[in-house]
């Protein structure tokens, strides 16, 4: 792989320019159609988590709908099995009842009934059975239970004890009975007097639903342990799903009759039973898949159509560009009237009309220059040649230097020789061109190659301190700085003076700037006269190189906030300071 990936770079890295741009083009369109697709992408998923997020809601809310009916159902057949006349009329018909006392309590019971069928929709129908198995109803009576489906709901009721218990009807889509049996209160020996069934539709309960409508409106399934017992659009839109739960609540989006459906679903604690919100995935995205499909195809189109319209518009770059790259070459093997073939007044203004016009304007400076240039290296060399003739050779005083200092030490004049010997080190470090910028030692040591030198000269009449911190010695400063200032303090300072003078020499570190303070006791310098020499109106006399000199190399190397600054010490003398950049390397 990284063989391939290598190729492909040289063979992008050595392409023509024509090629380069159409690959660029190309790069960049692949690249922002992909970007495009995955934002979809991510839109989408965040769209899913909108419509889970969404569909819980409603189905949370239909799921504590549906049950609050349910529980209100409870409590009509609670208040049907303790009516104190419905139970005074059960332990009547324990009476062998019969003829028109039998009819009257019968139809008492079924006006009884019907008043509490009419408090709840969703009841279909009520159905009370005496201790002999005898029926009483009333509610719609389109739909009467199968006999099967009635003994099973009537044994469900005696292991319950008088509680509530609901049973789903197989094969109903959606009808459940609550059973309850219903036990004697009066005498409080809760003797077994009958038993009760409420009928239910769930149809009912989720038509009342406030259900959404548009993408998220879909299917309510409920199922238990034996699976599906309630589907609102009917058994056949579900009978090929299989539901099972991995958790109490979550969503997927699955193959229902070979379509995609989006599949959320919630688990409550009423008798376990599992609300499915079932919708149609094409319903929710349609609109967006065909917006996608349409985009991709928009841009496939506006790829073809840019890589056309742009291969000829890069022709137009290109050409011009490819014929000025081979006048360079030509150029470059020394032919420079190749230039005289280019024609700029047939490129636009653009760049690379200014690109052809500057590139001619600058060969035939060029050439000119170079034919000037020759002229003046023939004048040059001639110069050199006459000014090292008349060059004293350095080697030669340097050789006398060591046989005087030879001579001497021979002669045992140690003060001579130390002399000798500083003043050959003053000579070779001023006469090195070599180096520009010396370490902060070096110069320490050039400087203490000076001081020996003025010592035999002035004797006691000076006094010289140095606070050099160590870690400045390793600090690169240009060369020759320190020497010509401490030669201006002896000029001023200590030749003038009949007492003792203080040469003071100070270095510091304020962030990235170094502070070299040289400081005398002198009679200082008159301010008038300190003003024209910064105005440069008043040149120093004096040999070597002046401060003037020192202040313009230093701006020079490191820029205007450095340099030199003059201070008058009001009488008691001259302090000189050197401001640096901090340079380790």
């Amino acid at each position: 792989m990284k063989k391939i990936w290598s190729r492909i770079a040289s063979y992008y890295k050595n392409a023509k320019l024509n090629v380069k741009l159409l690959l660029t083009i190309t790069l960049i369109m692949m690249t922002t159609l992909v970007l495009v697709l995955g934002g979809l992408q991510y839109a989408f998923s965040l769209y899913d988590e909108q419509i889970y997020a969404k569909s819980s809601q409603v189905l949370m809310m239909s799921s504590n709908r549906i049950e609050e009916e349910l529980e209100s159902v409870e409590e009509v057949s609670y208040n049907i099995a303790v009516d104190p006349s419905i139970q005074k009329m059960l332990l009547d018909l324990q009476k062998n009842v019969t003829g028109y006392d039998f009819y009257r309590l019968e139809q008492k019971i079924g006006d009884e009934l019907k008043k509490y069928a009419d408090q709840e929709t969703c009841i279909d129908a009520i159905y009370l059975y005496d201790s002999a198995g005898r029926e009483f109803s009333a509610g719609d009576g389109a739909s009467p239970l199968k006999k099967k489906d009635k003994e099973l709901a009537l044994s469900q009721a005696d292991p319950y004890e008088g509680k509530n218990y609901w049973m789903e009807l197989a094969g109903y889509n959606g009808d459940i009975i609550s059973v309850r049996l219903i036990r004697s209160y009066g005498n409080l020996d809760f003797e077994n007097i009958g038993k009760l069934l409420v009928r239910v539709n769930l149809n009912k309960i989720v038509s009342g639903l406030p259900k959404p409508r548009g993408e998220i409106a879909g299917n309510i399934v409920i199922t238990d342990g034996n699976g599906v017992f309630y589907s609102e659009k009917g058994m056949d839109a579900v009978k090929d799903y299989h539901f099972l739960a991995p958790n109490d609540q979550g969503y997927s989006i699955e193959r229902v009759h070979g379509e995609r459906t989006f599949v959320n679903h919630i688990t409550t604690g009423f008798k376990d039973w599992t609300y499915w919100s079932l919708i149609p995935f094409h319903m929710m995205f349609s609109k967006i898949t065909a917006a996608k499909y349409t985009l991709v195809l928009v841009f496939m189109f506006m790829f073809v159509f840019l890589i056309s319209l742009g291969f000829n518009f890069l022709r137009k770059i290109t050409d011009p560009i490819q014929e000025l790259a081979f006048t360079m070459r030509e150029v470059q093997r020394g032919n420079f009237h190749a230039v005289d073939l280019l024609e700029p007044a047939m490129v636009d203004q653009g760049e690379v009309g200014i690109l052809y016009r500057n590139f001619i304007t600058m060969i035939h400076r060029i050439d000119e220059l170079i034919q000037e240039n020759f002229a003046k290296q023939l004048l040059v060399k001639e110069t050199e040649f006459k000014a090292l003739q008349a060059q004293i050779n350095p080697h030669f005083l340097y050789n006398t230097l060591e046989s005087i200092n030879w001579l001497a030490k021979t002669n045992k004049q140690r003060q001579i020789s130390s002399m000798v010997e500083a003043l050959g080190h003053l000579m070779r470090y001023s006469t090195n061109f070599n180096r520009d910028f010396v370490t902060f030692e070096d110069e320490i040591d050039m400087v203490n190659s000076y001081l020996t030198i003025q010592k035999y000269r002035f004797g006691q009449r000076f006094e010289f301190h140095m606070d050099v911190p160590f870690y400045v010695k390793k600090y690169k400063i240009p060369k020759l700085i320190l020497q010509p200032l401490l030669e201006n303090a002896f000029k001023h300072a200590v030749e003038p003076s009949v007492g003792l003078s203080v040469i003071k020499l100070q270095v510091d570190q304020e962030a990235d700037r170094l502070l070299i303070r040289i400081e005398d006791n002198g009679p200082g310098i008159d301010p008038f006269i300190l003003q024209k020499v910064k105005e440069g109106q008043i040149v120093p006399k004096g040999t070597g190189i002046g401060l003037n000199n020192i202040d313009d190399r230093i701006k020079l190397y490191a820029g205007e906030p450095y340099g030199l600054s003059i201070e008058n010490l009001s009488g008691k003398g001259t302090a000189i300071t050197v401001i640096l950049p901090v340079q380790t390397g």
